[in-house]
């Protein structure tokens, strides 16, 4: 087989990234052994032809057949083979450093400058440094590296005056570098030190990472808490290290919501997964109920504003999220729009059946029954969850109006249904297989006979493989 290492890194490439990648190869600057070109050709085709296979794909290249396809007859030399991968292999890494170079404009104008910083090239130094401003204005978000940029800009300014005078009576830019590297240092090492203490919620380890005596207190009395970045790293610290003080979550709630537009992308994001971690970690799985509330308005204000929203794209977990808190709070009108219009915007492989499983879920939350039968009745789900979900809610809103003709026929049918799917793990059948024989009981109890129930809710107590366990013991304590 060829190398299974350079097979890999060319097949993460997209179609573009191929053609450009073959482009570079064409170049001398880069490469001059046209063997290299037949080389990648062969994978390349391979690649493409591997990826219109409607079968899983087996990457097996062979090496023999290659060598071939490069020096027909010649006898076949593994080690040469080898190293020609070797060499195709750094030319990929080159070429994915090169457009990453490309891409990464502000970096070029960072290099120019320390080129021309000479006195003799001022005249290039100041037309690449204004371009270099207009870059810095118009990416103007607050962030770490935007930070690193504004210090960097400011250094080689210095530096370009340092060097065409003999004598410096001018330190402006030096100390607003000094200024935006302090910036940077401060949101860096808050970063992640609240990324550390996030890390305590899910993890048994967590980074050895602590702050310096004195770094709170010192940083209270810069003066950069006027930052509202650095105000919010600030927060985070003190709501995480002190939970029990919620201020911090009201403060840093408003002022993020405040400013999020002003935040760069990847700052925006890691402070929101703050603010909702510490409503799911901090309170609610501590028992304050009441921060379901506050986790509605977090998710609900990030949907308003966009913010849960990657390139028009809605990430099932938080679609799911949201549903499942917004119908907890009772928020179920809130829900239903939102169900209406942002199902659409979930992966397109997500898409199938969501709509009118949720919708369902809102309906049966609102006790509109015949809406969820209307939903549910006639609808064939490929998912397994969706399909579990779907009988389940069926069965109970059967259950719920009484209707328990047609509830025995779908326990029968569900009970089919779970013995015949093999996928299903047998933990999993066993927690549905026990709802469908409470749920049965049930309905044919007499609710006049206290002892018949009693005995019903002992066990279902006692039953830890059960689905729905709450909902049925909800139904228990109405008959008692």
């Amino acid at each position: 087989m060829l190398s299974p290492k350079l097979l890999s890194l060319l097949e993460s490439f997209s179609k573009y990234n191929l053609n450009r990648f073959r482009k570079f190869l064409l170049s001398p600057l880069y490469n001059e052994n046209q063997s290299l070109i037949a080389l990648f050709d062969n994978v390349d085709t391979f690649l493409r032809q591997e990826e219109l296979k409607a079968t899983p794909k087996f990457k097996q290249l062979d090496k023999k057949v290659v060598w071939k396809n490069l020096f027909g007859r010649a006898p076949y030399n593994d080690a040469h083979l080898r190293r020609l991968c070797s060499e195709l292999l750094q030319l990929a890494y080159t070429f994915l450093y090169l457009e990453d170079c490309r891409s990464a404009e502000a970096q070029e104008k960072l290099v120019l400058l320390r080129y021309f910083k000479s006195p003799a090239m001022e005249k290039h130094f100041r037309g690449i440094f204004r371009q270099a401003k207009a870059l810095q204005e118009r990416d103007c978000q607050m962030g770490g590296q935007q930070y690193f940029y504004a210090y960097q800009l400011e250094q080689a300014l210095h530096q370009q005056l340092e060097e065409g005078v003999d004598s410096m009576d001018d330190f402006t830019h030096l100390e607003q570098a000094d200024v935006q590297l302090d910036r940077f240092y401060y949101a860096q090492k808050l970063k992640h030190y609240c990324d550390a203490l996030g890390y305590e919620n899910f993890l048994s380890q967590k980074p050895e990472i602590t702050l310096p005596q004195g770094f709170i207190g010192q940083l209270e009395l810069s003066g950069l808490l006027e930052e509202p970045l650095l105000r919010a790293y600030y927060l985070v610290a003190r709501m995480l290290s002190h939970p029990e003080e919620e201020r911090h979550f009201f403060n840093l709630k408003a002022l993020f919501f405040r400013n999020h537009t002003n935040f760069a992308p990847e700052e925006r994001q890691t402070l929101y997964i703050h603010l909702k971690n510490y409503c799911i970690h901090k309170k609610i799985n501590a028992g304050v109920s009441a921060y379901f509330s506050e986790l509605f308005d977090i998710f609900k204000q990030g949907m308003e504003s966009g913010l849960l929203l990657k390139a028009e794209v809605l990430d099932p977990q938080d679609y799911k999220n949201i549903i499942t808190v917004g119908l907890y709070v009772r928020e179920f009108d809130w829900v239903e729009r939102f169900i209406q219009q942002f199902t659409a915007q979930l992966p397109e492989a997500n898409q199938e059946n969501a709509l009118t499983y949720n919708l369902a879920k809102v309906y049966f939350h609102k006790e509109q029954y015949e809406k969820v039968i209307e939903q549910l009745r006639e609808v064939e789900y490929k998912s397994l969850v969706y399909a579990l979900g779907g009988k389940l809610m069926l069965l109970k809103t059967y259950f719920e109006l009484g209707e328990f003709l047609a509830m025995d026929s779908l326990i029968d049918s569900f009970r089919i249904y779970l013995r015949r799917k093999k996928e299903i793990s047998r933990e999993v059948r066993q927690q549905y297989l026990n709802v469908l024989r409470f749920v049965k009981k049930l309905s044919a109890v007499d609710t006049r006979n206290k002892e018949a129930i009693a005995k019903i809710q002992k066990e279902v107590e006692a039953c830890t493989a059960l689905a729905a366990k709450k909902w049925i013991l909800e139904k228990i304590g109405e008959m008692g």
